[in-house]
């Protein structure tokens, strides 16, 4: 007795099985980030037309625009946000915080507090090596008042560190990494960090290489851990350092 022939149509044969393109990591690329920068630049326009507008209403911030700092200031970080939203949210369908790296991590924030008050410490001594000069700075006019004081704390110690991380460290620095390496990846992000906190500093390079090193610091903790929450917080608890440092200092001079 002869064995039935197989069936073998085309219709029933399995292809084989293609594989899976890896992930790109990061997904976005260099025209997501064109496409956020040019979001925030349009946006900071639009703020400073308003800013303006403001002014011509209320002659006295023509010449102190102080009391605008602050609101200024957190109308950016959820200008960054929104850009954020519209590249990652939108164009992905990706949630924006843990795209940008907030992840969960095994890391004790505890001790990555402690690494940030220890960092600014030692960039403290730094600063006065390199002879930074001493330069009046716009955010000592936002204490002048108990209630402006306690925003600029939430905003210098909190709000801040967790954007500027996710711009800096979560959006950018993947980015550089991927296309330079990890070392120069690492020092590029830390060196516009730097530089874009100089205007803040009447642009002395010494306060501008202070807090590219301290962003280099960041940058090489959100690499270690994949995560930019340990790097945020430690951002977080330098941050407040200087804070409670100018406080200080104003109860000295006082």
């Amino acid at each position: 007795m002869q064995p039935e022939p197989q069936d073998t149509s085309p219709a029933e044969i399995s292809p084989p099985p293609v594989p899976l393109r890896p992930q790109r990591e990061p997904f976005w690329g260099y025209d997501d980030l064109a496409m956020v920068v040019g979001l925030i630049v349009a946006g900071l326009v639009l703020i400073g037309l308003a800013v303006a507008l403001i002014a011509s209403f209320v002659p006295s911030l023509r010449a102190d625009p102080t009391p605008l700092l602050l609101p200024g200031n957190l109308v950016i970080y959820l200008l960054v946000y929104v850009a954020f939203w519209l590249v990652i949210g939108l164009r992905y369908g990706r949630p924006v915080f843990s795209s940008l790296g907030w992840r969960r991590t095994n890391v004790n924030l505890a001790i990555a507090g402690a690494g940030g008050v220890g960092l600014a410490f030692a960039l403290s001594a730094f600063a006065s090596l390199v002879k930074t000069p001493k330069i009046p700075l716009p955010f000592e006019e936002m204490t002048k008042s108990a209630w402006s004081f306690a925003l600029f704390a939430i905003m210098a110690a909190v709000i801040a560190p967790i954007f500027e991380e996710l711009f800096f460290r979560g959006f950018i620095q993947p980015l550089l990494i991927r296309t330079f390496g990890v070392v120069a990846g690492i020092l590029v992000t830390a060196g516009l960090f730097g530089a874009l906190h100089a205007p803040e500093y009447a642009d002395a390079w010494q306060y501008a290489l202070t807090v590219a090193l301290a962003g280099a610091a960041f940058g090489w903790v959100r690499e270690r851990t994949k995560s930019i929450i340990p790097g945020t917080v430690m951002h977080g608890c330098f941050n407040a350092v200087s804070v409670i440092a100018l406080v200080l200092s104003k109860h000295t001079k006082g």
